[in-house]
């Protein structure tokens, strides 16, 4: 709504400007405001169309989603800074433990690539495999939020 909004601000100003009822056009900081909003909502834009685009989005899916948000909360220069901040703080709030779970980031890791209950039933047979899962999870989880 709020794109639209930008995208027809010319015919907005042009049809109020003649308007006889009196309504006043936004002042150019309000419609600052607004492409700032926009600016500061796209990345929740963004992954909402990601995670809709299947009834029931896969886990493979759904972390490294968050990790995109929250990375791009936070390298976000332009926008409304105090939405910005607030939607960081929900994001660590709500979300910020789920990557402690290491049977959770190997399942998002592993996707489908590899059966997630027989990588958990050999983890548990062999010891030395649980550190090396661990290990395993770790590397691609901070690897994939560097970037690399």
């Amino acid at each position: 709504m709020l794109a639209r909004l930008v995208e027809q601000r010319d015919a907005i100003i042009l049809v109020l400007t003649a308007s006889p009822y009196g309504v006043e056009n936004l002042t150019s900081d309000q419609w600052t405001t607004v492409v700032d909003l926009l600016s500061t909502l796209e990345p929740l834009i963004n992954i909402t169309q990601l995670m809709t685009l299947s009834s029931y989005p896969p886990l493979s899916l759904v972390l490294p989603a968050l990790v995109q948000l929250r990375q791009a909360l936070i390298s976000m220069s332009d926008g409304v800074e105090a939405l910005r901040d607030v939607l960081r703080r929900l994001v660590d709030e709500h979300f910020g433990d789920v990557f402690e779970d290491d049977d959770l980031c190997a399942a998002s890791v592993l996707g489908s690539f590899i059966c997630y209950y027989s990588l958990i039933q050999w983890a548990q047979v062999n010891d030395r495999a649980k550190d090396l899962r661990s290990f395993v999870i770790r590397f691609n989880f901070e690897s994939y939020v560097r970037g690399e």
